[in-house]
């Protein structure tokens, strides 16, 4: 399986290729449950734009790096003490010629990477989104979210009615799509007044020039539409309540008043 990835994204430091093998060692079955250990070597080149690089050699049993190739010293070294008498063998049978393998590995890649994958540039996608804030009922919170691009290195800035905001933004952390591209999101807090209008402004390399998304506060923010309408929705069902128990009551009372009314009469009996 051949990987490519970028080892920091805020440097120019490329690692490719990145190849994994992994091994499921099993204990006496031939399942892979309980009992299956799995033992990878992932090996790689990086480098920058200057032309430097470095070989990389990782080891891994059961997700823990257990031993690695150290290029410069041409020497294995074990990381978990039980690797040690390995990594001391591994060097003193290997040693040379793994770094001369991975001198041509990384010398014969480098040329064609290094062309392909840093001129490399992919336009943002840009979009603003309102989020309900947990901190205050009176502030708000608006997103925006810049997705897709390359290189990683971007600018988000916030402006209110065109001008900078120069603080309440919320930087997030970069995060890699696992393609090749990017993505960040800036959250600001604000207090919602009607008619302001924010702004993402979005500036990097890729560019042709900044790209500017606005956003404009409205007397009754959309989100709070659903809301209002099941309000109003149960205060006519009160309503309607209401004022059928008002009338089952008045009527209830003008038959009691009928009754009295219209009902027999005793006579007194005359005095004799």
């Amino acid at each position: 399986m051949d990987l490519y990835r970028v080892c920091d994204p805020r440097s120019l430091w490329i690692r490719i290729p990145l190849l994994i093998g992994t091994f499921i060692l099993l204990n006496g079955g031939r399942d892979s449950g309980a009992d299956a250990h799995t033992h990878s070597r992932a090996v790689g080149c990086e480098f920058n734009s200057s032309g430097s690089w470095t070989y990389i050699a990782q080891y891994i049993y059961d997700h823990e790096l257990i031993m690695y190739f150290d290029f410069n010293h041409k020497k294995f070294i074990a990381v978990k003490d039980w690797m040690k008498s390995n990594a001391d063998r591994l060097t003193k049978e290997r040693g040379e010629a793994a770094y001369q393998e991975a001198f041509g590995f990384c010398q014969n890649n480098i040329g064609i990477d290094e062309s392909e994958v840093l001129p490399r540039k992919v336009e943002p996608t840009v979009t603003i989104r309102p989020k309900a804030s947990p901190h205050s009922a009176q502030s708000a919170l608006l997103s925006c979210h810049v997705t897709g691009f390359y290189p990683p290195e971007i600018d988000v800035t916030w402006l209110k009615n065109g001008a900078p905001i120069p603080d309440g933004a919320i930087n997030t952390v970069l995060l890699s799509d696992g393609d090749w591209t990017y993505q960040v999101e800036d959250l600001l807090q604000y207090q919602p007044v009607s008619g302001d209008k924010y702004t993402c402004h979005v500036e990097r390399s890729s560019l042709r020039g900044p790209r500017s998304v606005d956003w404009e506060v409205r007397s009754i923010p959309e989100s709070a539409h659903p809301k209002i309408a099941v309000g109003a929705l149960f205060f006519v069902i009160g309503l309607i309540i209401l004022l059928a128990g008002v009338i089952m009551r008045l009527k209830n009372a003008k038959a009691i008043l009928d009754s009295s009314n219209h009902g027999p009469r005793l006579m007194s009996t005359a005095a004799s």
